[in-house]
Parts: C-alpha cells; sequence; structure tokens
C-alpha cells in the first residue's frame, strides 16, 4: 500500500522470497518461509465501490484456473471454497488476503496479496493443507507466478470492472467445493451449519437451514462437512 500513497498508478506486482510479517484474514499469522510464492498486486480504483465485495471471487476464478492448468496437477481437483480458498485434493494450497484503501487524492487502492504453498506446508493450521510439489507439479517458483499473473490479469478483464460479474459467478460456481453439501460457517460469535445451496448476485452465500430458511452470508470461515 505504501507505493500506492506514493503515487504508484497501479497494475504493479510484487514478489518476495520470504515475508517477515505475513498475516491472512482476520489478522491471522501466515508462515512465510522460502519455497512458496508470496505476490502482491496493487490496483487503483478496479471498479466502482458498490461492486468491490465481488473482487475476492474474481481472484480466487483466477487463480484456479492458473493452477488447474499448471503441468501434473489434476485440474479437477483445483476447488474454490467460498469465498477465495483454493483447496488442492480437499487440502487448502492458497491464502488470499484483500485490502483496500481510500487515499488522500480520493482513490481507492487495492492490494491483492496471495501465499501458495508450492514446495513447503504452513504448520499448526486447524485445517488440512497441501503443496503444489507433493501433488506432481515439478516447475519453479516463477513458472507458479506467471501462471498467478496471467490468470488474474484474465478473471479481472472478464469481470469488466463489475459489468460481467454474471460469468465470474457462473465460472466460480462451477469450481466451486462444498456447493449442494452440508457445511459450517463460522462467525465471530457462532456456527451456523446447512447445505450451501448457491451464491447471490454479490457473491455471498447461501445456506439452506433444517427449517429450509435462507441465510445469507457476507464473511465467515467455511469448514465443509461433506
Amino acid at each position: 500500500m505504501e507505493a500506492a500513497r506514493a503515487g504508484d498508478p497501479g497494475n504493479l506486482w510484487v514478489t518476495a522470497t520470504r515475508q517477515l510479517e505475513g498475516r491472512g484474514r482476520r489478522g491471522r499469522a501466515w508462515a512465510s518461509e522460502p519455497g512458496n510464492l508470496y505476490s502482491s498486486l496493487l490496483l487503483m480504483e478496479p471498479a466502482p465501490l458498490s461492486v468491490l465485495g465481488q473482487l475476492p471471487l474474481v481472484v480466487a476464478v483466477g487463480l484456479q484456473t492458473a493452477l488447474a492448468g499448471l503441468p501434473a496437477l489434476d485440474r479437477d481437483a483445483v476447488r474454490i471454497k467460498w469465498p477465495n480458498d483454493i483447496l488442492l485434493h480437499g487440502a487448502k494450497c492458497v491464502g488470499i488476503l484483500i485490502e483496500s484503501e481510500r487515499l488522500a487524492t480520493g482513490q481507492q487502492a487495492v492490494v491483492i496479496g496471495t501465499g501458495i504453498n508450492v514446495a513447503l506446508k504452513p504448520e499448526g493450521q486447524p485445517y488440512k493443507v497441501a503443496t503444489l510439489r507433493e501433488c506432481g507439479f515439478s516447475g519453479t517458483v516463477e513458472d507458479v507466478f506467471h501462471a498467478v499473473a496471467l490468470g488474474i490479469n484474465e478473471a479481472l478483464a472478464l469481470w469488466r470492472r463489475g459489468e460481467n460479474f454474471g460469468e465470474v459467478r457462473r465460472l466460480w460456481l462451477d469450481r466451486s467445493a462444498g456447493l449442494g453439501q452440508m457445511i459450517t460457517v463460522n462467525l465471530p460469535d457462532r456456527s451456523v451449519s446447512g447445505r450451501f445451496v448457491d451464491l447471490d448476485l454479490q457473491g455471498r452465500l447461501l445456506l439452506e437451514g433444517a427449517n429450509g430458511a435462507l441465510e445469507v452470508f457476507s464473511a465467515g470461515d467455511v469448514f465443509l462437512l461433506g
């Protein structure tokens, strides 16, 4: 975000071999040892503020496209868990953090940060994790970066600043994990279980409870039960 405050026009990629202060959603620490891909993309005014909440799903579609196209990986095993975790054979292999800030100039700056387990697994996670290497990929971190940059750029172009979210939503649902299955959504103050039935037109998760009523979620940690 410092580059944006300094006047960078955006479309700026930054990569690192190691992060000393990596973090994930809700302020969680994220292991950032050498051997994996850590990248950030700065965008300036990527879309009207009213549709910026769609961006996590757009990024997820781009990343799924990128990883599914890597040599030796089973493309059908690369799935998206709401809203934007990427799973490989049911285990998390990508972490995504999107931050935005209204600058003093009035512009909206957005940073898309990704951490991809290429060769190393973060330890002590409350869920299964996977690496690209253990699933058959033998290329380099640079190979992964080039695929990721292309995939995200193509997804952003498809999205058209929110004008074509319907197509992004269709692709997301087609590549999702847990659709039609029982899941649990963990919130800061409660946990809710039900059947994941759809995304609404804003990309929010629709959960069907035992009584058939629908509940809408715009945030939360999803755990697959099926």
